[in-house]
Parts: structure tokens; sequence; C-alpha cells
């Protein structure tokens, strides 16, 4: 048996069961997201956003937090960088990376770095 004919059973009993319910399935992007209106990054100059650090067992000596993560590829020195990595470390350290621009960085070591290469750190406050 199949994923998608166990969906498909689902989605048929759900409408069976409620025959004036909308659509069951959410759509695909959240409205927050898109009401988030951040300053336009410049190619020029390096910019970076807020995200939110998350582990599933947090602990003091984790590195959860808000983190500032890069808009554009930095390249400094032995500072390599991808777009959507983290200042301190790469995203593929962290359990999880969202989205909240309303928070300040609080993580020492992306403020650190950000004033070292002259990162702008956008938020929507």
């Amino acid at each position: 048996m199949s994923f998608q004919s166990i969906f498909d059973a689902m989605k048929s009993a759900y409408e069976r069961d409620h025959p004036d319910a909308k659509d069951p399935i959410p759509p695909t992007t959240t409205p927050y997201l898109e009401a988030r209106q951040l300053p336009p990054v410049d190619p020029n100059v390096p910019s970076a956003h807020v995200r939110t650090a998350y582990h599933l067992r947090q602990g003091p000596n984790m590195n959860n937090g808000e983190h500032a993560v890069l808009d554009q590829p930095l390249n400094a020195g032995r500072l390599h960088r991808v777009t959507g990595d983290a200042l301190c470390k790469p995203t593929e350290k962290f359990w999880g990376l969202y989205e909240s621009p309303d928070r300040p960085v609080s993580c020492p070591r992306c403020l650190a770095i950000a004033q070292r290469h002259g990162i702008t750190i956008r938020t929507s406050v």
C-alpha cells in the first residue's frame, strides 16, 4: 500500500465526514512570512537577517538563540560562508533555524563577526 493511496483514503474519509468543510490541506505559504517587510538588500553592502536556532534538547551549553544569517556569500580570509549560513557556523551545524525578524541577534559570536566585517543585520523593527 503506497503513501498516496493512504492519503487519498484519509482525504475522502474527511470529505465524507465533513461535507461543508473547506480544503483540509493548509496553504504552502504562511501569512507571517508574506507580511514580513525587511529593508531591501543592496548587493554592494553585505547584510544578514535574524533566525532563531532550535535544538531538540535545549540546554545552557547549546547555541540556541538568535543568529545572523547571511543574505550574500562571505569570503574573508579563512572565514567562508554561503548564503543562508549563520555567521558563527554553517547551517548544517544547527538542528533548525527559524525566521524571527522581530528579534535582535543574541549570539555574541555572530555580533562580533558582523561588526568585524561591516555586515548590516536587517530586522523588521
